[in-house]
C-alpha cells in the first residue's frame, strides 16, 4: 500500500522506514530536508520536503503522494539531556501535536486516504495504584509542566480519533530505547548514568514501560490494517526507575546512582521528569498483543538493555 510518513527521519522513523519497505509498501517520507531522507539509506523511498507547521505544505505533499495510510510520527525533541534543552524540545513537540496532527488529518481526508496512524505516549496516565489500560484517562488536569506536556498529547489523540471518515489508530508507545535513542550507546540518558548524574528520586517507584525501537516499528506496521482505536505499545516487564537506573549503571560499569528526595528531583529536572521517575504507573500491552497481532520481540527490557545499551 501507499504510505505517507511524517516524521520518518527520527528515532523510530529509521527502523520504521526499513520495515515498511521490507514489507513491500510504497513509502513517502515527509521531512524538512531531502538530505535527511537520503541519509536513511533505504532505496525506493520518496522524499517530500516541507515544514510540518505550514498547513499548505503538508496538504500539498499528502495530495501528491495519494496515500492509503498517513502515519504521524512528528516530534522535535532535544538530543541533549540538559533540562533547558529538554523543555525547549517538549514545547516544540507540543506545538506539533496540537497543530500538525490536525493538519495531517485534514490532509489525509482531502487526499482520499483510508487510515491515519498517530504516535502518542503511554507515560501520560494519571498516577496511582494499578496497571493502566487504554480505557484509563490521561492526566490532562495536571498542573504545571506535567499538564503542559500531557494536554497536547490528548489534543493529538482527539484530532486523530475524531476523524470519523478515516480509520483512526493511536499508538501509545512506551519509552524508546535502542540505537539513536536517549538510552542507546552514547545517548543522553545513558551518558548521564555513566557520569553518575541521573539520580534515583524518592523511592524510585515510577514504572517505565520500555520499548525497543524495532518493536515500536513492528507495531506501527501491524497497525496499517485491522482494528482501530488506542493501543498501548510497551514491552512485557514494567521497569521501576530504581531498578533500571541501577541495571544500566552496572552495564556501563559506572558507579551506582545517587539517591535524592523527590522534591529535589522536581527542582533540578522538572516536574514531568520527576513524575516519570517517581510516580508514573505501569501500563498493559494486552490489547495490542491480542488485537494487532503484535508481540514484542524484545519482551524484557533487561535483555534489550544488555544488547543495545551497554558499552560499544
Amino acid at each position: 500500500m501507499k504510505v505517507f510518513l511524517a516524521g520518518g527521519t527520527g528515532v523510530i522513523g529509521r527502523p520504521l522506514v526499513h520495515q515498511l519497505i521490507g514489507a513491500g509498501h510504497d513509502v513517502t517520507v515527509f521531512s524538512r530536508s531531502e538530505d535527511r531522507v537520503a541519509e536513511l539509506g533505504v532505496p525506493g523511498v520518496r522524499a517530500a520536503v516541507g515544514d510540518a507547521l505550514q498547513a499548505d505544505q503538508v496538504a500539498a505533499a499528502v495530495a501528491a503522494a495519494k496515500p492509503d495510510v498517513v502515519i504521524n510520527q512528528l516530534t522535535n525533541l532535544a538530543q541533549s539531556a540538559n533540562p533547558v534543552a529538554l523543555k525547549r524540545g517538549m514545547v516544540a513537540t507540543s506545538r506539533l501535536r496540537r497543530q500538525a496532527s490536525r493538519t495531517l488529518v485534514e490532509s489525509a481526508r482531502a487526499a482520499g486516504a483510508r487510515r491515519i496512524v498517530a504516535q502518542s505516549i503511554s507515560f501520560a496516565y494519571r498516577p496511582g495504584p494499578g496497571v493502566r489500560t487504554e480505557s484509563d484517562s490521561l492526566w490532562t488536569d495536571a498542573g504545571g509542566q506535567i499538564g503542559e506536556v500531557i494536554r497536547p498529547v490528548a489534543e493529538l489523540e482527539a484530532h486523530t480519533l475524531g476523524a470519523k471518515d478515516l480509520e483512526s489508530v493511536v499508538l501509545r508507545y512506551g519509552t524508546f530505547y535502542g540505537p539513536g535513542s536517549y538510552y542507546g550507546v552514547g545517548g543522553a540518558f545513558s551518558d548521564l548514568v555513566a557520569k553518575r548524574r541521573l539520580p534515583i528520586g524518592g523511592t524510585g517507584g515510577g514504572q517505565f514501560g520500555f520499548l525497543h525501537i524495532d518493536d515500536a516499528a513492528r507495531a506501527t506496521v501491524a497497525a496499517l490494517d485491522g482494528p482501530t482505536g488506542i493501543f498501548n505499545v510497551v514491552d512485557d516487564v514494567p521497569a521501576p526507575s530504581s531498578e533500571w537506573i541501577l541495571f544500566l549503571a552496572s552495564l556501563l560499569e559506572a558507579k551506582p546512582p545517587m539517591r535524592v528526595p523527590e522534591a529535589l528531583l522536581k527542582m533540578t529536572t522538572g516536574k514531568f521528569s520527576a513524575y516519570l521517575m517517581c510516580r508514573q504507573p505501569a501500563v498493559s500491552n494486552a490489547r495490542a498483543k491480542a488485537e494487532l497481532g503484535w508481540t514484542p520481540v524484545v519482551a524484557d527490557w533487561h535483555d534489550g538493555f544488555k544488547s543495545t545499551c551497554g558499552p560499544a
